[in-house]
């Protein structure tokens, strides 16, 4: 396209300036002629003129153009005729038109310069060079380009083969004047990226799993061990199997955080979305966790006609993770309280315990991040899932005293109903 505007510029232009005579040319007649000659204005580039004297003709056009045009006048027989000739190397048209007068003939004679006869070989001449150039230019460009393209390729090729394989790979970074081959190369990294975080998430789920599984599974296996023997690792047989029942809890508990990780992409459909009453759910998940609350000091300050638009599955895994993380850590105090702002409805959970180290707290919503030896790294995360699922989000807030969770909800998500 480029190429194509520029070979019409410099046609145009160097047209324009090698041919710019032309357009001064006119057509005169005798008349005006003859008041230009009495001006003195120089009539070297009257293009055409229509006269009744031969003399005329003679002055403008030359002796030699002049003698030919009327012989031919006085050799024609029609009334007029059109002649196009080439005298003294000069390409002309002209028309001799018969009339009488006076009972004389009177021979008007209408001359013009054969423009497209004089200056079309070199416009045809100059038109074929510059094409040739034009297209000598664009097959080198082409080359280039192409040389361009199929380096890129070829480097794209390589790195496909590695990730197919498996393989580590460098950043993509291929740099090309095609925007499309470019788009392509960039798509490829962000798709590099996306592997390489999966990968790195599946390298941490199975140190997960050997780690959690590990502990609870070797127990298990040594007082199972020792019951079958007849020796009781805890003093009596029901005390091991409570410990036994308690390790495969916790294994429990373990895989099915991971199972929710896995799928919380798949977890919330249409059907799934509802008007759901927070308070309730918040007590219901109070009640289950009641036996480690009874040495904790737990304030609820939520309005009782404050729903949230969403899935009671997710909501009931969101609070019961989110509650047990906060009993978890806590000292004493706990307590779940409700504020509004101009776009957000925010629920805060306040714990008096340890604040999180600043060291993980960027982290602190990765699958895997421990705040400590006590959690299994995946209860935050799975809560950021939901609420980002249902159109919210989650954030630690910066405090001097304890620590702080904040769910904040959207107002699209949320409703005020009436107390019956």
């Amino acid at each position: 396209m480029i190429i194509t505007l520029l070979s019409l510029a410099v046609v145009y232009y160097w047209s324009f300036y090698h041919f710019s005579h032309l357009f001064e040319d006119r057509v005169i007649d005798a008349y005006t002629f003859q008041k230009n000659q009495e001006l003195g204005v120089k009539n070297e580039w009257i293009l055409g003129i229509t006269t009744n004297s031969i003399d005329v003709v003679e002055s403008i056009h030359g002796e030699d153009t002049a003698r030919e045009i009327q012989q031919n006048a006085l050799s024609q027989e029609e009334v007029t005729k059109l002649y196009r000739d080439t005298i003294d190397q000069k390409h002309l048209l002209y028309t001799i038109e018969l009339d009488t007068k006076d009972g004389e003939t009177v021979y008007k004679y209408s001359v013009l310069k054969d423009i497209y006869a004089e200056k079309f070989p070199q416009i045809a001449i100059f038109l074929m060079i510059f094409a040739f150039l034009v297209a000598m230019i664009s097959i080198i460009y082409s080359n280039s380009l192409s040389r361009e393209l199929y380096s890129g390729i070829h480097r794209l090729r390589g790195y496909s083969k590695r990730i197919a394989q498996g393989k580590a790979t460098e950043p993509i970074n291929i740099q090309t004047g095609d925007r499309e081959f470019q788009a392509l190369a960039e798509d490829l990294e962000i798709m590099r990226r996306v592997l390489e975080k999966n990968n790195e998430e599946r390298q941490n789920a199975l140190q997960y799993i050997s780690h959690e599984m590990k502990t609870p599974i070797m127990i298990i296996e040594g007082y199972a061990t020792s019951a079958r023997d007849g020796f009781y690792p805890k003093g009596t047989l029901d005390d091991s199997l409570e410990t036994i029942l308690m390790q495969t809890h916790r294994m429990k508990q373990r895989v099915q955080d991971l199972l929710t990780i896995v799928h919380l992409d798949s977890l919330v459909t249409p059907d799934d979305l509802e008007d759901i009453q927070l308070l309730p759910c918040i007590q219901e998940t109070i009640l289950l966790m009641n036996q480690d609350l009874q040495e904790k000091d737990l304030t609820i300050e939520i309005p009782e006609e404050l729903y949230i638009r969403g899935s009671r599955q997710h909501i009931m895994i969101l609070l019961e993770n989110l509650v047990s993380n906060q009993i978890k850590y806590s000292e004493k105090v706990l307590s779940i309280t409700q504020e509004d702002t101009t776009e957000k409805t925010i629920l805060r959970f306040y714990n008096d315990g340890p604040q999180i180290p600043e060291g993980i707290r960027q982290d602190l919503f990765k699958p895997f991040v421990k705040g400590s030896a006590k959690g299994s790294g995946l209860g935050l995360p799975i809560c950021r899932g939901i609420m980002k699922q249902i159109g919210g989000d989650i954030r630690l807030e910066d405090s001097t005293i304890g620590t702080v969770f904040l769910l904040e909800f959207s107002k699209q998500t949320v409703s005020v109903h009436a107390k019956p």
